[in-house]
């Protein structure tokens, strides 16, 4: 059993969602490990909405850069938990959010680098029909391999809440889903003030 702090303050802690704790694995710091701490039926919809879709990632997904990858289940001293990789910056820093590294403070400044970030997160969705409930400027990490370069990566609410999910097997319906979840994404975050 893998013992993990019960102290969300703790250093392991690397967030705090509605519903799940990410922790750093203790065995494996490139790994990370999300644990239920609010439990209810919509936290477990949750989870195995995300298991089932990555399952069906599994049979045809090449390109892993824009997602972490799932390893499977352990048990720990809070109870079930799920391991991910863990999205770190070339320098061994936890990589930031959108939300984080993009701020009103520094927009201007780095508004062409955020421009590449969000073309570059579109298109890894668009050409690897990858579905999510809804792209939150929290959820997207920028994921820097190099001082000038970097990647972004959803770390969570992937897949589809759909009693029958045909995004998964038909581009269009995949494609029109996410066209509107940018939409939504760039009006949420730039709430208008920048022209795309």
């Amino acid at each position: 059993m893998i013992e993990l702090p019960k102290d969300h303050c703790d250093p392991l802690v690397v967030g705090v969602g509605r519903h799940r704790a990410c922790y750093i694995h203790p065995a494996d710091t490139s790994k990370c490990i999300k644990v239920v701490h609010n439990p209810g039926e919509h936290a477990f919809q949750e989870i195995k909405r995300e298991l089932a879709y990555y399952k069906h990632l599994e049979s045809y997904l090449k390109d892993w850069s824009g997602l972490p990858r799932f390893y499977g289940e352990v048990e720990t001293n809070l109870g079930r938990g799920f391991v991910y990789d863990r999205i770190v910056d070339f320098d061994g820093k936890p990589s930031q959010s959108i939300e984080q590294r993009y701020n009103e403070n520094n927009l201007d400044q780095l508004h062409d680098e955020l421009s590449a970030l969000i073309d570059r997160l579109r298109g890894y969705l668009w050409d690897n029909r990858i579905v999510t409930m809804s792209i939150k400027p929290y959820n997207v990490l920028c994921h820097r391999i190099s001082e000038s370069e970097i990647i972004p990566v959803v770390c969570d609410n992937i897949g589809s809440a759909s009693f029958l999910p045909v995004e998964y097997v038909c581009p269009w319906f995949c494609h029109k889903r996410q066209e509107r979840q940018f939409k939504r994404f760039i009006s949420l975050f730039f709430n208008n003030k920048l022209v795309w």
